[in-house]
């Protein structure tokens, strides 16, 4: 963790995420970058076990990250628990800006960071979706990656990512970085049946 990190949580929520991680087979590694404020991107997102591991290893550490639920799901109960492990309720209907909607988030708190799964789908994508960039550089943050490593069972904080200005091209880069140097728990959710990282699982 950093100094300038996010965090919750207390002693015992820690011990909860530590003896999840052990239940499942998992460790955490890696630091987090040293920056209040930043988006957290989690890949390769091949499998719902992403989702749990990387809640455990967060809740483990005491950081906090936001993640972004439709605003439908906040009804009682849900609407607090939701708020209470870093929801956040966004509105997709016709006419609002999801971007101008999180870019506020950044600007309202000292320290913030709101979690994607670029590819927006368990399934394999020829392509990131780009709305996590598209926040990042309404906001003026970085992009950090946390890496799931299958093989292994490793949450990774991985690198901040450099940026070029240009969002496809990031968007590019990005995901050829991720699928030359990790390899997710559902591979074949990752890259094509011919692709030799298959070789390597």
């Amino acid at each position: 963790m950093s100094p300038h990190s996010p965090r919750m949580g207390n002693a015992f929520t820690r011990w909860v995420g530590s003896f999840g991680l052990r239940l499942i087979g998992w460790k955490l590694k890696g630091r987090m970058p040293d920056a209040p404020k930043f988006v957290i991107i989690g890949v390769p997102h091949t499998s719902n076990w992403d989702a749990i591991a990387a809640s455990l290893a967060m809740l483990a550490s005491g950081f906090k990250y936001t993640f972004l639920i439709k605003k439908e799901w906040f009804f009682w109960p849900m609407g607090p628990m939701f708020r209470a492990i870093g929801g956040y309720p966004v509105d997709r209907s016709k006419g609002s800006n999801a971007v101008r909607q999180l870019t506020r988030i950044f600007k309202d708190n000292d320290r913030i960071c709101i979690g994607f799964p670029p590819e927006g789908t368990r399934s394999r994508v020829d392509r990131y979706k780009t709305g996590f960039l598209r926040v990042a550089y309404a906001a003026n943050v970085p992009v950090f990656i946390c890496a799931f490593d299958g093989p292994n069972k490793h949450v990774v904080l991985d690198r901040e990512f450099p940026l070029t200005g240009d969002i496809d091209v990031d968007a590019k880069a990005i995901k050829d970085y991720v699928d030359a140097t990790w390899v997710g728990i559902n591979p074949e959710n990752q890259f094509p049946p011919t692709t030799s990282n298959l070789s390597d699982v």
